[in-house]
């Protein structure tokens, strides 16, 4: 298998146990507390890398540009957005319900893709998206009966909302960092990913801190109080980012988030042996699914 592969399956592991203590960190930090130390506690991570990287390999950072600066923000802003709706929503459904809600996002990048890059998936890639998509919508609607008035009902709900929300804000700024990425003038992918992740969570920091610090200042204080959980949030959130930001570089965006979705199968053993939450017939038929959409891609 591709690099690519085998990078992007280290980015769902990292980043489903990023989900799972930032579910834990919910109840006593609250939601924008929970988002927010995903950002902070990965910045010296995030620095460590990129200056560790630059000095074993003896490639020297790229400047900073113009239009770099411009989608580098662009994509932060957007994250955050998605990742303060993703923990809102493990309010409203099942901690494996919740994370599936975001996963709409892999149909949404690759349209991102096409308008922004340029870049268009083959027919098979673009079937393997459309059945994940038809797995994770599954996962959504577990909880409930299949039925075509419970299908119906459930599109106008607000979770679905949120869900759908979230999901353009995650596929637009995966493709945003793709641009960023490409921006840079430097030949070295592990260079120009390292560098984007290293900004990208300090501009995120900032600007989510200064806006807590004047709307949830109590939020804020607490994600100094649980710094333990905090840090492994932030190691985790700063692995997952490496990763992902490395598979873009690899590969194309789409793939590369249709390949991810193996993620929801390590949420679906977390919710199990850490949650207690039992599947349904349904989840395993999604699980079924999931696993055919994967492998289509890394048949292309």
């Amino acid at each position: 298998m591709g690099l690519w592969i085998w990078v992007t399956i280290g980015a769902a592991i990292s980043q489903t146990v990023r989900s799972a203590y930032q579910k834990k960190l919910k109840t006593p930090i609250g939601d924008l507390g929970a988002s927010y130390v995903r950002f902070s506690y990965a910045v010296p991570f995030a620095v460590i890398w990129m200056f560790a990287y630059s000095g074993w390999s003896g490639v020297p950072l790229p400047s900073l540009n113009v239009p770099f600066l411009i989608w580098v923000t662009l994509a932060g802003v957007t994250q955050i957005i998605f990742t303060v709706l993703l923990v809102t929503m493990f309010s409203h459904r099942s901690f494996a319900a919740g994370t599936a809600f975001s996963k709409t996002e892999v149909i949404q990048a690759a349209i991102f893709e096409a308008i922004i890059l340029g870049h268009l998936v083959n027919f098979q890639v673009g079937l393997a998206i459309v059945i994940g998509v038809a797995a994770v919508m599954l996962l959504s609607l577990a909880k409930a009966k299949l039925t075509f008035a419970n299908l119906r009902t459930a599109l106008f709900t607000r979770q679905t909302a949120i869900g759908l929300a979230s999901g353009a804000f995650l596929g637009f700024c995966t493709v945003a960092y793709r641009a960023a990425s490409d921006s840079l003038d430097s030949d070295d992918l592990l260079t120009r990913a390292s560098f984007t992740a290293a900004v990208s969570v300090i501009i995120q920091s900032v600007l989510m801190g200064v806006w807590m610090l004047r709307r949830a200042p109590d939020e804020l204080k607490k994600t100094f109080i649980y710094w333990r959980d905090s840090s492994i949030v932030g190691l985790s959130g700063a692995i997952s980012t490496a990763c992902w930001f490395t598979a873009f570089s690899l590969y194309a965006v789409a793939p590369v988030r249709a390949v991810g979705q193996i993620e929801l199968l390590f949420v679906l053993g977390i919710s199990f042996f850490f949650f207690r939450e039992k599947p349904s017939r349904t989840e395993l038929m999604a699980i079924i699914l999931l696993v055919v959409s994967i492998v289509m891609v890394l048949l292309t």
